[in-house]
């Protein structure tokens, strides 16, 4: 059961670039960023107030990952993948999601005291040789000028690679606090860094402007992509190991090429293809586990 919850949960994410695409072509990024994270919010806070007595509680280390884990692993990798996919497409935003299991190999290794194997290191370097096709759109050969593509490319490597301290710096809360709990704060402590961040500069006067399909795939990137998959993925990861939860990352690039290409006619090149194929390689490489005899 805990697999299926990781499975739809990625399916749900996956979805989520060609949604966010649709989204940017009538709020600026900075005004989708904040909109998003406050419906999200609000949707957690009667799951927040119900656990107000527990979270009082919480140890100190747990808040402190409960903030961690809300800014730098939830809204900081939201806030660079909406900027880069505005950059570049949701196809290159779904591949580049492939350096999650990467990080999170990385991560686990550095904070949760897991092994650093061959195919772990063989993971990352496929990850990132993966990442800089898809960036430089063929061998790095950097000019010194950054393509608006390029940077967009780069800063969707950085949101796949932050997304990792979701799950690494919340794995060892997750064993004292209650997922739901847990998904609730985390969130609701997003937002509130995304509003000390957004709000001043947020161009309110446009929202009434902004046509209903922005709305609605505004409203989906909450209830979908925000309320449900992280309530999916949370209460899987209590029971999974994170490193296997990586496992199922793989669904978020296949659904989102399907979408970007199928439904905004992203264009897809050879360097995309390689590169994407280099990410799949390596977060296979990440979660593969021979056999032993």
């Amino acid at each position: 059961m805990p697999y299926l919850l990781v499975a739809v949960s990625n399916i749900l994410g996956g979805s989520t670039y060609a949604v966010t695409t649709a989204a940017l072509k009538g709020f600026s990024e900075k005004d989708l960023i904040l909109l998003r994270m406050a419906l999200c919010a609000a949707l957690f806070l009667p799951l927040a107030w119900r656990a107000r007595r527990r979270l009082a509680a919480a140890a100190r280390g747990d808040w402190a990952r409960v903030v961690a884990v809300g800014l730098l692993g939830y809204a900081l990798p939201l806030a660079l993948g909406t900027y880069g996919m505005k950059l570049s497409s949701a196809t290159s935003a779904s591949l580049l999601v492939g350096m999650e299991p990467v990080a999170i190999v990385l991560l686990s290794s550095a904070f949760l005291g897991e092994r650093l194997t061959g195919l772990k290191v063989l993971s990352l370097v496929l990850g990132l040789l993966g990442a800089m096709l898809i960036a430089f759109q063929g061998p790095p050969a950097f000019s010194g000028v950054f393509s608006a593509r390029m940077k967009g490319d780069l800063i969707l490597a950085a949101h796949g690679g932050c997304w990792a301290l979701y799950s690494v710096l919340g794995k060892s809360a997750l064993k004292r606090v209650d997922p739901l709990d847990f998904t609730a704060a985390t969130t609701i402590v997003g937002f509130l860094g995304t509003a000390a961040w957004a709000w001043p500069g947020a161009d309110r006067s446009a929202w009434a402007a902004a046509p209903l399909p922005a709305w609605l795939a505004m409203s989906y990137l909450s209830v979908a992509g925000g309320f449900l998959a992280v309530i999916l993925w949370n209460v899987a990861l209590k029971t999974v190991e994170a490193s296997r939860v990586a496992n199922f990352i793989f669904l978020q690039p296949v659904v989102g090429v399907l979408l970007g290409v199928g439904l905004q006619g992203d264009p897809i090149t050879r360097w995309s293809l390689a590169g994407g194929a280099l990410v799949l390689g390596g977060m296979y490489a990440a979660i593969h586990r021979p056999s032993v005899p």
